[in-house]
């Protein structure tokens, strides 16, 4: 596995072109062009906004902060799971005649989510937070977190890719487990709010709460992590890519024939 991690290394640079094209591909003949990954969040996030705070009433201090910061980091990492699952088998005929990394092309699929995720979450939640609560020095660490949590969300990228050359219901499955795993997430609520203190160990164990609770904590309340909620954080984006990586390049050995 050393070994095809330092062939990525060394062509890293296609991933980055993988990741170009799918954008100018996204965006051809767009008038908006990348302002669209502004709006896409920014009108999902007004919808849940309307639908919790005034109908259901859920008494959230700073909800719309609140919605944002868990909101985006959940859209990046669904639509960049969805998008890498499908990046192998949609390119068979690359797979089939060229030599290259084949990694590369769930990655370049999540580096493209990651431009959109970068740019709405640098420029909305920062105005957002400056306006409600005060921005701190602790959202200097944005980036770091962001690098993190596309690691983690690489991992799972490479995995899903190489089940759905072999499985192709596994999109199917994604879209039901992505479904549910939203719902266990306190996205749109808090477990305090929900009740659901006396369930924390269990939601402790789904591996996206630390990541928006570190994302919380330094937009809303000006706070950095902990150390040991970075060593996690470190484990849990270092441990998922490598994973995901041994799992994809233990597959991607007979890609060719199923592709």
């Amino acid at each position: 596995m050393a070994q095809r991690l330092l062939e990525l290394w060394r062509r890293r640079d296609l991933v980055f072109v993988l990741a170009a094209r799918d954008l100018q591909l996204r965006y051809k003949g767009s008038m908006l062009g990348l302002a669209w990954s502004l709006m896409h969040p920014l009108v999902l996030a007004a919808v849940y906004l309307v639908a919790f705070q005034y109908f259901i009433r859920i008494q959230i201090p700073n909800y719309a902060l609140f919605l944002l910061a868990g909101l985006l980091p959940w859209i990046f990492f669904a639509t960049a799971i969805a998008q890498a699952a499908g990046s192998v088998a949609a390119q068979g005929h690359l797979v089939r005649k060229l030599a290259f990394p084949r990694a590369a092309l769930p990655l370049g699929s999540v580096i493209a989510q990651l431009v959109h995720f970068a740019v709405a979450y640098l420029v909305v939640v920062p105005a957002l937070a400056a306006w409600q609560v005060g921005l701190g020095p602790a959202a200097l660490a944005l980036p770091v977190l962001i690098v993190l949590f596309a690691l983690f969300t690489c991992g799972i990228g490479l995995a899903a890719a190489a089940a759905q050359v072999y499985l192709r219901d596994t999109r199917h499955l994604l879209d039901v487990l992505l479904q549910v795993w939203f719902w266990l997430t306190p996205i749109v609520y808090s477990l305090e709010i929900a009740g659901l203190e006396r369930f924390a160990a269990y939601f402790a164990l789904n591996p996206l709460v630390p990541f928006l609770a570190a994302f919380r904590l330094a937009v809303m309340e000006g706070r950095l992590p902990g150390l040991l909620h970075v060593v996690g954080l470190l484990l849990l984006g270092g441990g998922s890519f490598l994973a995901g990586f041994a799992v994809f390049a233990r597959a991607e050995r007979r890609f060719a024939e199923y592709v």
